[in-house]
């Protein structure tokens, strides 16, 4: 079963980032998110960003 762009009405295909399941239109290039997925994906954000940040000097 394919989805359907509520925006052009493009085939939409689904793929995943950060264990969240994204679904991106293959005409227009919208991307939709369920309930709860942006929020998920701040998270994985912020949690990347705590690893990159170096830990502070000692003195």
């Amino acid at each position: 079963m394919s989805l359907t762009c509520p925006k052009c009405h493009g085939e939409m295909r689904q793929y995943e980032r950060s264990g969240v399941v994204i679904d991106q239109c293959g005409e227009c290039r919208g991307i939709f998110l369920d309930r709860g997925e942006l929020e998920k994906l701040f998270e994985a954000e912020a949690n990347w960003n705590a690893q990159q940040t170096p830990p502070a000097p000692q003195r």
